[in-house]
C-alpha cells in the first residue's frame, strides 16, 4: 500500500509540474504584495509574465522581466520594498531594485546546476532583508548578501524537490520546507533539517503555512489533502472533511480571524470557518486554481491565480471578478 501511495503521489507531483509549466497566457501562479503598501500587489504567470498593480488589484501593468519561464513565486523585501525576487521555474531568480519596472538574473552559485534553476519558493528574512532563501529542485539555497551569492543549507533535506517554504511567525531561526517527499523543519536557521514527526515520505507538499495568531500551528497542502499540527509539527491530523478533491495547491489564512482558513484546487477555492475542521466549496468560485491569497489590506478581500488567469473577490469568496491582464 506505502508502495502505491508513493507512485501515486509522485504521479500528482508530475502533473502539477507538467501543469504549470505549460506556455499558457492564462496561468497566473503567484500573489505577492509590498508590506509598507499592501496597494501594490505583485502577480507571476506562465511565460515570465510579471504585473503590478499600485491600486490594489484593479488595474495592472506588465513589465518585461527578461526570462521566458514561468514565475512560480514573487517575494518583496519587507524592509526595502522596492526590490522584489522571482523564483523562476527553469530560469533560476531574479530580481528587481525598482519595484519590478526592470529585472536582472541573481543566480551566482546555482548556475552550474540544472536542478537550482528551477526556483519554486523565495523567502526573505523579516530581520535581515539580504538573507533570502529559495526552494528548488535540488534543496534549499541561501544568500546572505541580498542575491548576490548563493550557497546550498541542505544538511539533512538532501538534494530534494523543495516547493514551499515558510517561517515561523516569531522565530525567524525555524523553518519549513515541503517537499515531494514530505514535510522538513529547521530550528537553527538551516544548519540542520529533519523531517517533521508523524508526517509521511508520500506526502508532495505543494504549499505551508503558520497561523498567523497560533505560531504552533501548521497547515500543509499536499496531494493527500490538508494536514494540521498544533503543536509545531510533532503531530498531525487530517483536515479533508468537504474536500471532494485532494489535490492542494494553495492555503491561506485571515490575519485577524485565523479560524478563516481558503484553500484552493482544481475544483476552485475552499473556505472553512473552523480552522480547517469542515471545508465547503464556494459557490462562484473560479475553476483550476493554482494559487489563492487575502489581500492584507482589507478583510474578506481575495485574489485567485488560476489557469484562465487571475480572479479577485471582496465578499469573502461569495462573487467573483475576472481582472484584466493584458
Amino acid at each position: 500500500m506505502a508502495h502505491s501511495y508513493r507512485i501515486l503521489g509522485r504521479l500528482f507531483l508530475i502533473f502539477f509540474v507538467l501543469l504549470t509549466a505549460c506556455e499558457r497566457q492564462g496561468n497566473v501562479l503567484s500573489i505577492a504584495y509590498s508590506h509598507h503598501n499592501p496597494d501594490n500587489v505583485y502577480i507571476g504567470g506562465a511565460g515570465g509574465r510579471f504585473y503590478k498593480s499600485t491600486d490594489g488589484g484593479n488595474v495592472f501593468v506588465k513589465s518585461e522581466t527578461g526570462t521566458t519561464y514561468n514565475i512560480a513565486a514573487i517575494a518583496v523585501n519587507p524592509s526595502l520594498s522596492s526590490v522584489i525576487y522571482a523564483g523562476v521555474y527553469g530560469d533560476s531568480v531574479y530580481r528587481s531594485v525598482d519595484s519590478g519596472l526592470t529585472w536582472n538574473m541573481a543566480s551566482r552559485g546555482l548556475d552550474d546546476n540544472v536542478g537550482t534553476q528551477a526556483v519554486n519558493a523565495v523567502l526573505v528574512d523579516p530581520k535581515e532583508s539580504r538573507r533570502v532563501y529559495i526552494g528548488t529542485n535540488h534543496g534549499v539555497y541561501l544568500t546572505t548578501d541580498g542575491g548576490g551569492q548563493w550557497s546550498s543549507v541542505n544538511t539533512g533535506l538532501a538534494n530534494r524537490f523543495v516547493i514551499a517554504l515558510a517561517f515561523h511567525p516569531k522565530n525567524r531561526k525555524i523553518l519549513v520546507a515541503g517537499t515531494n517527499g514530505g514535510l522538513f523543519i529547521t530550528i537553527n536557521g538551516t544548519r540542520q533539517w529533519r523531517r517533521a514527526p508523524s508526517t509521511s515520505r508520500e506526502w508532495a507538499v505543494n504549499t505551508v503555512q503558520f497561523d498567523p495568531m497560533h505560531p504552533g500551528t501548521i497547515y500543509v497542502g499536499t496531494n493527500q489533502g490538508i494536514f494540521k499540527s498544533m503543536d509545531l509539527g510533532q503531530t498531525w491530523q487530517t483536515r479533508n472533511k468537504g474536500l471532494s478533491s485532494l489535490f492542494i495547491s494553495s492555503i491561506t489564512i485571515d490575519r485577524e480571524d485565523s479560524n478563516q482558513v481558503y484553500a484552493g484546487n482544481g475544483d476552485g477555492v475552499y473556505h472553512s470557518e473552523d480552522g480547517g475542521d469542515t471545508w465547503q466549496l464556494l459557490a462562484n468560485t473560479p475553476k483550476s486554481v493554482l494559487t489563492v491569497s487575502l489581500y492584507p489590506k482589507k478583510p474578506g478581500t481575495l485574489f485567485a491565480g488560476t489557469m484562465k488567469g487571475l480572479y479577485k473577490s471582496t465578499d469573502a469568496g461569495k462573487n467573483w471578478t475576472h481582472l484584466n491582464l493584458k
